[in-house]
């Protein structure tokens, strides 16, 4: 998957020690080490690759990946609408030229929204809670929770529970 798409985020924060093993999970940093090494020795194709690296605080990745200093790591602070508004802020300056993306607010604005209609579109479905939710039926809810905030957005009434069916 990292090699199919020409942009990609880490967020290197979650490597807290487990506390029934007692050792870190370190998924991230070796998602991150395949990826610099795609960009670095890949093939041609691969070496225009943009990366976000995240951090929970500034410099604390001098302590453990102490080989990626002098890399733009920006800092969320293990605050969701940091992380939104870094996120945003790197796609809009890497992506294609044109309309800019929803600021950071909308798009936090829009994420409480997510988080107030995921319930009721499980519920709809009978699915597990959000939290518990598969990777696919989790996109499934938030393209579904989309859908009705764009709606709201532009003032259009939609029934929820339309199986995918968009206006």
């Amino acid at each position: 998957m990292i090699a199919a798409c020409g942009l990609s985020i880490h967020d290197i924060s979650r490597v807290e020690i487990d506390p029934r093993t007692k050792l870190p999970r370190f998924n991230m940093p070796l998602e991150l080490g395949a990826d610099l090494a795609l960009k670095m020795k890949g093939a041609r194709t691969q070496r225009s690759r943009r990366l976000l690296i995240l951090d929970s605080e500034a410099h604390r990745y001098d302590q453990t990946l102490s080989d990626i200093s002098g890399m733009d790591i920006a800092v969320h602070a293990n605050r969701p609408e940091r992380v939104i508004k870094e996120v945003r802020d790197w796609l809009n300056s890497t992506g294609p030229t044109g309309a800019p993306l929803p600021g950071a607010k909308a798009l936090d604005a829009d994420y409480a929204t997510l988080q107030t209609l995921a319930p009721e579109i499980t519920a709809t479905f009978r699915m597990d809670g959000f939290d518990e939710l598969a990777h696919a039926d989790f996109l499934y809810v938030v393209e579904e929770a989309l859908v009705s905030i764009e709606a709201g957005r532009l003032g259009v009434n939609r029934q929820q529970g339309s199986g995918g069916v968009r206006p």
